[in-house]
């Protein structure tokens, strides 16, 4: 007989009460004599997903969400351990879940070591499964916040959101409904110039010695020119608490004039503020087993601002994003590879770290850059503040930071400021973090993983279509065809493969674009690289072949890439006259040496942020991958986002639908009225053209200008039954590289690091 439910798909929630050895009928008496510590965990498919307090007496009353979507041959296993010895534990089928009784209440002997029931020592528990297709949809999930964040649901706040460090004057989206995209680096100069009382930065990198403002045109020409450094330095002498906080990369060392692998130039900040008032802190990333591996990522700044022109009252706003303060990062949507070297804008911002020995001496192409970023007002600001606070309290001296019930001008809270058309968000602060980076929020949750949690339950409230635009794309390891106990066991390409599934059986329309960069950044043919390509090939099997297996199931004829596809943005640029001529060429032959001749490069992708059907928005500093989603590898914050439905109007706000118009018309260039609808055939066979065709001319050795058209498909093929394999013979690897798109698995690097 075939199962209704293909897979154990939804939320598992456990409750643990306690642990006694009398019988149901008897009144409760708990162990307690030996007064050990004793605690419980719940694992799927053999990976630990909960851990219940350590507690003597053997009462926990502890009740946990766990997201699933696995096999439905999956094992629930619930242990009760001490520090080095295990209890007891039981055994349960997902199928007994999906099949026979959505939930398993009562008091249960354990198993021994051996197998056989300890009739002498029980746990009492609930289990209770809900399946992700039930009551999933926006009013009861995401509108109301996600339970399992530090931070609650906010209301009246103010959101801006931006796309790319910088615009040419001339770069305006032809739709209606688009405003002018906003000046990322020149908002936050402003920011910081109109600063009183505090200005709070995390970054996982800050260059002091970098200009924020950099165009001829700009509004504000006394910036233009002025140092980031220069500007903080400046602030902190008019009295304001400048505070600093950036990851420490342990392998900054002189031997190596503080380089350090990763490049932050950690040492370096902390040197130039030294002797100031500026206070600036490394903070290492700490970590059981990997201290030097995992990385401080988040990137917010926080200032107090005027709550309007012509009053004396101030209230706080956060940036918060994919950008960092540093090299390489400044870009507008032109992504120029050679036109700008001779700029204001690269000159001295050269940056190029995926060709190994790329200097301005020896020439282009750059790295462009194209990332996202968001400015939040109103209460969500100040949990940004707060999470900031808690950072610094645990790694800093909390002394150093400014007591907001000290200042009158700040003591309002922001939801009693009288609210405006700009104030028209809901905004939820996620976070990936444990109590090593920050202090908990509460006794029990020791870490946090609401990031991972946003990105399921969103996708899960999916109705017509996911957009995505993410460094990495890596997880769902426990449904690979192979290295299926790497580790990388988040559910976001599981979730998005199964949505695409069911709308599939439903024969309902739905589309999902994954944006992501055409290698990570570093040497292609690197060890670390060719790994991760090698997971990123993985996932993207893994979803078509689910994908694939519903159109067949179905009986329909569509292609897998009528709802599921992925792209990279690119550049190439015929020289005009008047570019910067180097001194140097590159050795004749490298990858550098071919990029340079065919004049081409990708636009490195680094934005994270997911739209959901033009109605809700995640964007932070978290990536698609283990170590952003865990909780105990990188630390994270990222911001999820709506505006609430108009009883005037009876129709949503348009801010996010005009955000992804801007960005779609960057990448393509066009302003098709299709782009409206982006979860019908034709809207994606659209896309999918632009992205073929720009593939093509992109590919081609013959110096052809992409007449600022960066949207270029992701080099794969994929067949009608969900295959994923090469494009055709001798096209295997990306261009001017011997790199294969198909990535290489380490034999020397854990998945840890890579996943």
């Amino acid at each position: 007989m075939e199962h209704k439910h293909a897979f154990f798909h939804g939320t598992l929630e456990v409750t643990i009460f306690r642990a006694t050895v009398n019988k149901p009928s008897l009144p409760f008496k708990c162990i307690s004599a030996s007064g050990k510590p004793t605690y419980v965990s719940i694992k799927v498919d053999n990976k630990t997903m909960a851990k219940t307090t350590q507690e003597r007496d053997r009462v926990w009353n502890q009740t946990f969400q766990i997201l699933c979507a696995h096999q439905p041959n999956t094992t629930i296993t619930i242990t009760m351990k001490r520090k080095r010895s295990v209890l007891g534990k039981i055994d349960i089928q997902a199928n007994k879940l999906l099949h026979e009784q959505s939930s398993i209440n009562g008091y249960f002997p354990l198993s021994k070591a051996n197998g056989k029931p300890n009739k002498k020592l029980k746990l009492q528990f609930i289990v209770r499964f809900k399946q992700a297709e039930s009551a999933k949809n926006w009013d009861t999930v995401l509108y109301k916040g996600i339970k399992n964040a530090a931070f609650p649901l906010r209301s009246n706040c103010s959101v801006k959101l931006y796309q790319d460090a910088h615009h040419r004057p001339t770069f305006q989206p032809p739709f209606d409904l688009c405003e002018k995209p906003r000046n990322l680096w020149e908002d936050i100069y402003i920011s910081i110039d109109g600063a009183k009382h505090l200005i709070y930065i995390a970054g996982w990198s800050l260059n002091p010695k970098m200009a924020l403002v950099r165009d001829p045109q700009t509004d504000i020409p006394h910036a233009r020119g002025v140092k980031l450094g220069e500007l903080l330095k400046r602030k902190a002498d008019e009295g304001v608490a400048v505070r600093i906080m950036l990851w420490d990369d342990e392998t900054s060392l002189p031997v190596i004039k503080n380089k350090g692998i990763m490049g932050t130039q950690d040492e370096d900040a902390l040197a130039y503020f030294k002797h100031t008032k500026v206070i600036c802190k490394l903070c290492p990333r700490l970590h059981n087993k990997f201290p030097t591996a995992f990385a401080h990522h988040q990137k917010t700044i926080t200032v107090d601002i005027r709550v309007l022109p012509s009053s004396r009252n101030r209230e706080i706003t956060s940036f918060l994003g994919g950008f960092d303060l540093c090299d390489g990062r400044y870009d507008t949507e032109e992504h120029s590879l050679f036109r700008t070297l001779n700029t204001e804008s690269h000159c001295y911002d050269f940056y190029q770290t995926s060709l190994p020995g790329a200097s301005l001496h020896k020439g282009g192409p750059r790295e462009p850059w194209h990332d996202t970023h968001a400015c939040v007002t109103g209460q969500a600001a100040r949990d940004i503040l707060t999470n900031f606070e808690q950072r610094w309290t645990k790694q800093c001296d909390h002394n150093l930071l400014v007591q907001l019930s000290s200042v009158p001008e700040l003591s309002q809270q922001p939801n009693s400021i009288t609210s405006s058309p700009q104030r028209n968000w809901n905004v939820q602060v996620f976070r990936s973090i444990d109590h090593l980076s920050a202090y908990p929020s509460t006794e029990n949750v020791t870490t946090e993983r609401s990031i991972h949690e946003a990105y399921v339950e969103a996708i899960r409230c999916a109705e017509r279509f996911i957009y995505v635009e993410n460094q990495y794309f890596i997880g769902g390891c426990h449904l690979w065809d192979a290295n299926k106990h790497c580790g990388c066991r988040n559910l976001i390409p599981v979730e998005i493969a199964l949505k695409v599934a069911s709308k599939i059986k439903a024969r309902e329309r739905f589309a999902v674009y994954v944006v992501i960069p055409m290698w990570p950044e570093g040497a292609a043919d690197s060890e670390t690289v060719q790994d991760i390509l090698h997971w990123t090939r993985e996932t993207m099997q893994m979803m078509y072949g689910i994908v694939g297996e519903a159109i067949q199931k179905s009986g329909g004829q569509e292609h897998p890439r009528d709802y599921l596809n992925f792209f990279c943005l690119a550049n190439k640029e015929k020289e005009v006259k008047g570019e910067f001529v180097p001194p140097y060429t590159p050795h004749q032959g490298t990858q550098y040496w071919n990029a340079q001749k065919h004049r081409r490069f990708m636009v490195y992708v680094h934005s994270k942020i997911m739209i959901v059907d033009d109605t809700y928005l995640l964007i932070g500093s978290a990536n698609i991958n283990q170590r952003s989603m865990d909780g105990q590898r990188d630390t994270e914050i990222a911001i999820g986002c709506y505006q609430p439905r108009s009883e005037e109007s009876n129709s949503d706000n348009k801010n996010i639908l005009s955000f992804r118009m801007s960005l779609w018309y960057e990448h393509t260039g066009k302003a098709h009225e299709v782009f409206r609808e982006p979860q019908s055939l034709k809207c994606v066979q659209s896309i999918r053209s632009v992205g073929d065709d720009m593939w093509e001319s992109y590919s081609r050795d013959e110096i052809q200008d992409m007449g600022g058209v960066h949207l270029v498909s992701y080099p794969v093929n994929v067949t009608k039954e969900g295959r994923v394999e090469d494009l055709a013979e001798g096209e295997g690897c990306f261009p001017d590289t011997k790199t294969p798109v198909r990535g290489k698995r380490s034999k020397v690097l854990s998945s840890i690091f890579t996943t």
